[in-house]
């Protein structure tokens, strides 16, 4: 399996050079084999290492090992899922094929090995933190927070991986899943089998309710990178929510609600670019040693705010543009050229190294207004999402039954644009992909029917190759993805 095998284990150089070994320190690779694990594993601080080259891990460069300026781990996730969508246009940058479905989710195409590398990369390191944690020197607490921060961040890992590798779980329970890792992995591990796609979300659940345990007393400060019970709260929100689980969702959404204020027009308006908004949950600050540099997605926005160098690549549909009231607040968008529109939303700070919200309230209180709806508790529903209408100058929703969720998802893209849903919503919500208007004048007009295989990443081709526990072939004579057709529920 070689795409377990030579996994790069991250880990700080020494206090000295790490300085306790904060997020935002430097960190350095090492090969699996270049140290043992108990010297690695002897104290707490020598797991919060290893446990920070994870964090780490999660947003650097070359993260899922494609060498490519497209492969920046979650940040280039969440890129992905915007340019499969309807709203966004990708004119040039480096994500103009997953915007074009120019084959991007084929096993012999680069990204879906970058995909598969990065998430099994992560998990092995992970792994390896969860099966040695117990026995450091070092105080209980900090023990329970670094095994609970690492099972978090497989569970995350194992739910990301449902999503980009196989249909949504509501329709597809019973169809291959990924292979399973719970334990360190070498050159000498041998490859597991798909599974399925149930036995998936059964590990993603048994890691986040473990590690919501764990965490209930973990103060990150002000790392908003790193996984805390908040964090934990809301990936569940997000998991019960593809499951279909409309109370639990709603639980666990609600539980995060109660501890965030929603996004103010002021704070909307100012950029996305400030870690620091309260109303974030999940993100990533860039720094002078660890950013996107030129790649991050202030420099695809075609905005021409930006103080340094930036590629103009995206603008927004026409129709997208459409959908929202001209005294909407976050109607911030000018026609240019008389074809096309830039949008606002996302403009640089002054030192070119703006922060990247991964989670913030208003997804949450969306969240749990679509489980309200689905549950038939309209006016519950209705209230939440009035509340965000009515802040942001919005008409508010009149619908009942079906059309209110609609209205719903409607709401969802409108506010939440930009920040890496897209994708992810198509396959859940079982849409098709309909891009009308001035998509078709670059290159983007494409329409995919609901359920369409197109949505989904193949297997890599070297997973299949090395991987001596899957039977190549096609679902359902082997366990690789089709690349076209639709999938029918069984």
């Amino acid at each position: 399996m070689k795409s377990m095998k030579y996994i790069l284990f991250l880990f700080c150089i020494g206090t000295a050079l790490c300085g306790l070994c904060s997020c935002n320190d430097f960190l350095e690779t090492n090969p699996s084999t270049s140290i043992a694990d108990s010297e690695v594993f002897t104290t707490t601080a020598g797991a919060q290492a290893a446990l920070n080259g994870s964090y780490y891990q999660m947003r650097a460069y070359n993260s899922g090992g494609a060498n490519r300026q497209d492969d920046y781990g979650v940040p280039s996730i969440r890129l992905i899922s915007d340019m499969c969508g309807e709203d966004i246009i990708a004119w040039g940058g480096w994500y103009v094929y997953n915007y074009n479905y120019w084959g991007e989710t084929r096993a012999d195409i680069y990204r879906s090995s970058q995909l598969w590398t990065f998430h099994y990369r992560l998990i092995n390191n992970v792994n390896s933190i969860i099966a040695y944690i117990d026995p450091c020197d070092g105080s209980e607490t900090e023990k329970r927070h670094i095994k609970g921060q690492a099972l978090a961040m497989r569970g995350w890992a194992y739910f990301s991986l449902a999503q980009l590798f196989q249909q949504t779980y509501s329709i597809a329970p019973h169809m291959p899943g990924v292979p399973i890792y719970t334990e360190p992995t070498g050159e000498s591990t041998e490859g597991k089998p798909r599974g399925t796609l149930e036995n998936t979300y059964t590990q993603v659940l048994s890691d986040l309710k473990e590690a919501e345990q764990l965490l209930e007393d973990f103060d990150r400060g002000n790392n908003i990178n790193h996984f805390d019970l908040s964090v934990v709260e809301g990936v569940l929100s997000e998991v019960y929510q593809v499951m279909n689980n409309w109370t639990e969702s709603e639980k666990y959404a609600q539980k995060v609600l109660e501890k965030y204020p929603l996004t103010t027009n002021e704070q909307y308006l100012s950029g996305f670019h400030d870690d620091t908004t309260p109303s974030w949950i999940w993100g990533m600050r860039q720094t002078e040693e660890q950013n996107m540099s030129d790649y991050s997605l202030f420099a695809m926005w075609g905005n021409d705010t930006r103080k340094c160098f930036t590629f103009r690549a995206y603008f927004l549909a026409d129709d997208f543009v459409a959908l929202f009231d001209e005294d909407d607040i976050r109607y911030q968008y000018e026609r240019w050229w008389d074809q096309i529109y830039a949008s606002y939303k996302f403009r640089d700070n002054d030192d070119c190294r703006g922060s990247i919200v991964f989670m913030r309230s208003e997804e949450m209180l969306l969240n749990v207004a679509e489980a309200l709806a689905r549950q038939n508790k309209e006016t519950e529903a209705k209230e939440l999402l009035w509340q965000l209408q009515d802040m942001r100058n919005a008409p508010r929703s009149t619908s009942s039954g079906n059309e209110l969720i609609e209205d719903i998802l409607i709401e969802r893209r409108k506010e939440l644009y930009g920040e890496g849903y897209a994708l992810f919503d198509i396959l859940r919500n079982q849409k098709p992909l309909l891009r009308t208007g001035n998509h078709i004048n670059y290159g983007g007009a494409t329409t995919l029917p609901a359920r369409s295989w197109r949505f989904v990443f193949q297997l890599p081709n070297s997973e299949l190759k090395n991987n001596k526990a899957l039977v190549d072939g096609i679902w359902p004579n082997g366990d690789q993805n089709p690349y076209d057709g639709i999938y029918t529920p069984q």
